[in-house]
Formats: C-alpha cells, sequence, structure tokens
C-alpha cells in the first residue's frame, strides 16, 4: 500500500478516525491501531508479519530480562539473543544471497576456483527489515545500558515495532522516542492537525510531481539504456536522480510524519536541506538522520568514537561509515558506494584536522558557497553506484560520461523546468518554507480544505500513469 494511492488516503482516514473514536478507551485504541499496522504491513506479503512479529516477541522478553537481573553475563546472554535474533533475520533475508555470490566471485577471480551456482535463498527481501530491526535493537540496548526501563505492556510495544507511519521506510524511532508517546494520555492539538496535513500534501508533492516525474522521464530511461544517451544527457539524469532520490525519500517522511501527528503522535525529521551540506559529514548530518545519528550512538560511540587513538579512530569513522554505505544495498555496487562514502569521510576528517579548524571555524559566504557547490558534485556522481542495477551498469554510465558528447536534445522542456525549480527550492532559506506553513497553519479550515482539494486536483493531473514504488522499500 503505496503512500501516494487512495488506497492509503482511505486506510488513514479509517485508522485516524478510529483512533480518536477509541481516545478514552487507551487499552482498545493501542490494539485497534496495532491491528491495523499489521493489515497495512500485510499488503504486501502477509507471510512476513511473522517475522515482525517474532522479532517483537524476542525482544520485548529479552528486555524484561535484561532488567530483571543484576547478573552481568545473563544480561549480556539476553542481549545476544536480540542481537543475534535481529541481525540474524537481517543477514539471512538480506544478504545472504550476496554473500554467497560474492564468495563465488571472489573464489573465481583470485582463486582460479569456478562456482556455477552458488547457493541462493529463493525468498523476497521483507519490506522495510532494515528498519525495523534497527528499531528494535534500540529497545533491548538502551534497556541494557539502563538508559530506558522496559514496557510492561505487549501490545504497546508491538505498536512501537509495527506503527504504520514509519514502518516501511522510516524514520528508525527508538524506544525512547515513541514509547513513552504510547503510554501517557493522548491529546490532539489543532495546529498538530493543520502541520500534520501540510506535511503529508508537501510529501505527496515530493513524490508525485517531482520524483516520480524525474524518474519516468529521464532516469530510469537512461540508467536503462544509457548508449542512446550524450555526456551531458547523463549528467543532466544524475542530477536528475539526486532530487529524485531526496523527493522520494523525504516526501515519504513527510507523509509519515504528517500521518502521525493526525494520531497526536511525534515522529524525528530524518532530512535538513542535505544539498546545502558543505562537506561529506555535513551531508550524512543532514541526510537520513535517523540511520545515522543510530550508528553514530550504537557502533560509533561505544567503538570509542574519536576519544581514542588517531588510527583506532579513523578506524571507527570508517566502518561506520562503511555500515551506512552497505546498509542501503546487498550488491557489489553498493560495496563500492560504502567504500567510496568511508574514504570521503576519512579524507575530510583527516584534512580537517590538519587545517588546525575547530567547531567554532565560521566560513565566508564565498569560501561556503565553493565547498557546498563541490561536496554536492561529490554526491551526483557517488550516485552512479547507488543507482546503477550492477557494476555493468555502472560501467557503461560512467562510459558515456567520458564519451565527450554534449548535446542535450533529449532533455524535455519539463525536466529542465521541474530540476531547476526543484534545486532553486532546496537552496532557498528554510524559514521561507516555514513561512508558507505558518500562512496554511493561519488559514481557517474551509480554505485549508481548499487548498488540498486544489493540491489533490493538481497531482490528479501530473502524476504518472506508471507506478513507481519508493526507492527506500528496497532496502
Amino acid at each position: 500500500m503505496l503512500f501516494n494511492s487512495l488506497d492509503y488516503i482511505l486506510f488513514l482516514g479509517i485508522a485516524v478516525g478510529g483512533f480518536w473514536l477509541l481516545a478514552k478507551h487507551a487499552q482498545l485504541r493501542i490494539i485497534f491501531v496495532f491491528v491495523a499496522s499489521c493489515l497495512f504491513y500485510m499488503a504486501w506479503h502477509p507471510a512476513y508479519i511473522v517475522l515482525i512479529l517474532g522479532s517483537t516477541v524476542v525482544d520485548y522478553v529479552a528486555g524484561l530480562r535484561i532488567h530483571a537481573t543484576e547478573d552481568d553475563r545473563a544480561r549480556k546472554r539476553w542481549l545476544l539473543v536480540s542481537l543475534v535474533s535481529n541481525l540474524g533475520l537481517l543477514g539471512v533475508f538480506k544478504y545472504f544471497n550476496f554473500a554467497s555470490q560474492a564468495t563465488a566471485d571472489v573464489l573465481g577471480l583470485f582463486f582460479g576456483v569456478h562456482i556455477e551456482r552458488p547457493p541462493f535463498l529463493e525468498v523476497l527481501l521483507p519490506v522495510g527489515i532494515s528498519f525495523y530491526t534497527f528499531q528494535t535493537l534500540s529497545y533491548t540496548i538502551d534497556i541494557y545500558r539502563r538508559r530506558l526501563e522496559p514496557t510492561r505492556s505487549f501490545v504497546r510495544f508491538a505498536l512501537f515495532v509495527t506503527y504504520f507511519p514509519q514502518l516501511v521506510a522510516g524514520p528508525i524511532v527508538r524506544a525512547s522516542q515513541l514509547l513513552p508517546q504510547l503510554e501517557r494520555k493522548i491529546t490532539l492539538k489543532d495546529e498538530q492537525v493543520t502541520q500534520g496535513l501540510f506535511l503529508i500534501a508537501t510529501g505527496m508533492v515530493k513524490k508525485v510531481a517531482i520524483a516520480d516525474y524525474l524518474s519516468v522521464n529521464l532516469v530510469d530511461r537512461v540508467f536503462d539504456q544509457p548508449e542512446l544517451y550524450t555526456a551531458a544527457e547523463v549528467v543532466v539524469a544524475l542530477y536528475g536522480f539526486t532530487m529524485q532520490i531526496y523527493c522520494d525519500f523525504s516526501g515519504y517522511t513527510d507523509v509519515a510524519r504528517g500521518s502521525a501527528k493526525l494520531m497526536g503522535l511525534e515522529l524525528p525529521e530524518n532530512f535538513d536541506r542535505p544539498y546545502q551540506s558543505a562537506s561529506p559529514a555535513e551531508f550524512w548530518r543532514r541526510w537520513h538522520m535517523t540511520l545515522s545519528t543510530w550508528l553514530r550512538d550504537y557502533l560509533y560511540y561505544p567503538l570509542g568514537g574519536s576519544h581514542v587513538g588517531p588510527a583506532r579512530a579513523y578506524w571507527n569513522l570508517w566502518l561506520t561509515m562503511f555500515l551506512i554505505g552497505i546498509w542501503h544495498g546487498a550488491s557489489w555496487t553498493f560495496v563500492f558506494y560504502a567504500l567510496l562514502q568511508s574514504a570521503a569521510m576519512v579524507t575530510h576528517r583527516f584534512f580537517y584536522r590538519l587545517s588546525g579548524r575547530t567547531r567554532d571555524t565560521v566560513d565566508s559566504w564565498h569560501l561556503r558557497a565553493f565547498k557546498v557547490f563541490w561536496a554536492l558534485q561529490f554526491v551526483v556522481f557517488s550516485r552512479i553506484l547507488f543507482r546503477a542495477t550492477s557494476l555493468d551498469n555502472a560501467v557503461d554510465v560512467t562510459t558515456r560520461l567520458g564519451s565527450g558528447t554534449f548535446s542535450v536534445a533529449q532533455i524535455s522542456t519539463g525536466v529542465w523546468a521541474l530540476l531547476l525549480a526543484s534545486f532553486a527550492a532546496h537552496y532557498t532559506p528554510k524559514h521561507w518554507f516555514e513561512s508558507v506553513e505558518l500562512r496554511f497553519k493561519a488559514m481557517p479550515a474551509p480554505a485549508q480544505g481548499v487548498a488540498l482539494a486544489a493540491v489533490g486536483f493538481g497531482l490528479s493531473f501530473v502524476a504518472t500513469s506508471q507506478v513507481v514504488p519508493y526507492i527506500y522499500f528496497q532496502f
């Protein structure tokens, strides 16, 4: 059930309506939304609900057991149960087939051992597994660290794991962020309703009017048959994909956060205008922020972060960034994407320290503009590996870049207009967008309804006939 569909709008209306009809019956309200969330997930592949519920049971029990004892060995054993079960599921369903093929590739390349048919699991990747495994792990790890009290209500914990707005593609919500909201008395404020509706409309515009249009009319065509396009057209397609993936993923997050607000719940932000970043480090602080901060808090800091020797500090940074890259996909393209991102981060850290800069150092506006420009180029061209369907496809796209052909005759006027407008909007001051939101909030309810109807009517005209799934569903 895609967010950008009438099915989801109908489902959301029923879910929100039922939620508030049961507002005075906390337990029934939690059960209702939990069942709705399960049905939402089962719309993709009903059998895989067993995986989520199994993970939920394991982590619920592990959390209680960790909290119930002061025996360090017992606490570690139950934490290990949680880690092995969650990461084991992720490893089997997401990485087993690639690991098998990669082993065969390495054996053939370096040792001359050719395996014609490496063992594969004939299973589909459970949608959202990379998100909900990290989400449940935050619960048991925080209890182990004595930073969180376990919930005694299984259904509340199950709702935290399966809550439908963020279940499939984030943001990655920690137990400390959502569980307290589920346990307190929830009230709905007018401001939350208007902000929720505004976010949903914004997310729909990003997805339908920008991301899907760029995908169907430019990006997919170029990556499917790069040999038919000039070097300049491939460059335009790379910029197109850069904007497509941002609008696709941040648009999903906007709808997720807006949907939660209609139930009086708050989900964390996941994007902060990432293409305004002046370095790789700043980019990953602004892009998919809940993933970056999750790995920072649960991997980078426990390894010692930067408060260790120089060699160890660079290793910690490299490993964290490599895992951020490989989290996105199980293929050779993502391995090289991860290597590229981790190398960029380590290189940036090295020269940053060599320059003697500190966090208090402020760049002049023209120096920052220079850095932002080159940081964007790195993001744009590294995304060849992110978007390519295989290494051969990445090589084909890169080869076309070196062809020295500069015609852009196959780029339509609509694509040019959309690219220019979307990048221009991205680089406007953030308070401009906030002022538009404030004006929407200040409108009377009937006027807000007319505005939302106008947005929906407009989207119906620009929507592509081809269904374009959200990019991050594959992760």
